[in-house]
């Protein structure tokens, strides 16, 4: 049995010679490249174009949920009561009443121009039907075409709306004689306690961007990557890159690409949980592990794409809709378990929806890696994909060589 193992141990050094050997070969090819045949714009465009992203995304929501909303007021009573309310709408931190109309078509019109995302408007003889104990109807109408300023318009004067509309309960009961015990006892006969978990002070950012930006980063990978082996199936050196060991020259190729982008990654979670002071209940050396992850998964989607399509710009498409589409399907736009059943097990093969589901237990619940670890096995089964897609291109360079013949 002892001379069985070291017959064999030749044969396997020679293996893993081999396969080191097209490595460093693939590596060095690939390094050559970048330096002396002007792929490393490609990667510089992607580097600026992430650099933006942060800049942008980072400065557009610097004050984390939206506040100071324009709307506006139609008061076609003109009363104190409607004049209270107003002051009382305008003192809110999430809209700001920038015109007091007299007619609905003037509030209308204000909205169309897009100057205002909802308004208010109070009828006439409201102050009177609230002292003939009558009901008053107020009407809101909100800019839904505006998805989020629209819905935050509508929740901040819908609040104060049912606020005002105690405030009038309690004055009547006062006149009654009731006490403030009573009082709110019948105005309030549950007093809800609550508590947002997870995210205390209700800001988008933590929430959005951590998912939004990463995927940005997914996005860049997949379409360099793409390119980068479209570009070897152009100049018909597939046969040349691939070599003698198929895994060895796909892993020499992507190496550079994995080690910058991946540095790209873990620089911007320290930006987003060290310089912006996103919460971060866990362990951000899990959140660089998942980031790596996530950038090998992106690129080996990218090879099984190129493999699949044989076109270089047609290939180039599909990886941008593939990439797009990932920001929809990782769920932290809308959730996904209320999608159809079919569209839930799809969101299953993109790389930033088991990236988004690790991301957010970790950074909001504190979770550990016994939690996430089918997250992070299905990112790496991601990686057998790579290897289909470089199968298929080994295939192909093998009937480029033979048509040549």
């Amino acid at each position: 049995m002892p001379s069985g193992i070291v017959a064999h141990r030749p044969k396997r050094i020679h293996v893993i010679t081999v396969r080191i050997h097209w490595f460093i070969i693939s590596l060095r090819r690939e390094l050559r490249r970048l330096l002396h045949e002007g792929q490393s714009r490609y990667v510089v465009l992607a580097t600026l174009g992430l650099v933006f992203c942060y800049v942008f995304f980072l400065t557009l929501m610097a004050e984390g949920q939206p506040e100071r909303l324009p709307i506006a007021i139609v008061d076609k009573d003109g009363s104190y009561l409607s004049r209270r309310l107003c002051h009382e709408i305008d003192a809110c931190q999430g809209v700001h009443v920038v015109g007091v109309y007299s007619s609905h078509t003037a509030a209308r019109m204000a909205m169309q121009r897009q100057e205002v995302y909802a308004f208010l408007e109070i009828p006439a003889g409201t102050y009177n039907e609230v002292l003939s104990f009558t009901r008053p109807h107020l009407v809101l109408y909100s800019n839904n075409a505006y998805l989020l300023s629209g819905a935050l318009s509508y929740r901040t004067l819908a609040t104060i709306s049912n606020l005002a509309s105690g405030a009038v309960q309690r004055e009547v009961l006062r006149k009654k004689g009731l006490d403030e015990r009573q009082i709110m006892g019948l105005i309030q006969p549950i007093e809800l306690d609550t508590h947002l978990v997870g995210n205390p002070t209700a800001n988008y950012q933590p929430y959005v961007l951590t998912t939004m930006l990463p995927g940005m980063l997914g996005l860049f990978v997949l379409l360099v990557t793409v390119y980068m082996v479209g570009r070897e199936r152009r100049d018909g050196t597939l046969s040349e890159w691939l070599g003698e060991n198929t895994l060895a020259a796909l892993c020499g190729k992507m190496a550079p690409y994995t080690l910058w982008f991946g540095t790209l990654g873990v620089l911007g979670n320290i930006v987003l949980f060290g310089w912006c002071g996103f919460e971060l209940h866990g362990s951000f050396v899990l959140v660089a592990v998942f980031t790596l992850l996530l950038v090998l998964a992106m690129q080996a989607a990218a090879v099984f794409l190129a493999g699949v399509i044989p076109d270089a710009h047609l290939s180039t498409c599909f990886a941008a809709i593939y990439g797009t589409l990932a920001f929809t399907m990782s769920g932290f736009s809308y959730p996904v378990t209320s999608m159809p059943p079919a569209l839930q097990g799809f969101s299953l093969l993109f790389p930033l929806r088991h990236y988004y589901l690790a991301v957010s237990r970790i950074s909001l619940f504190g979770a550990g890696f016994e939690l996430c670890y089918w997250q992070a096995a299905a990112l790496v089964l991601f990686l057998a994909v790579g290897l289909v897609g470089a199968l298929l291109l080994r295939q192909q360079a093998r009937r480029a060589v033979e048509s040549e013949k």
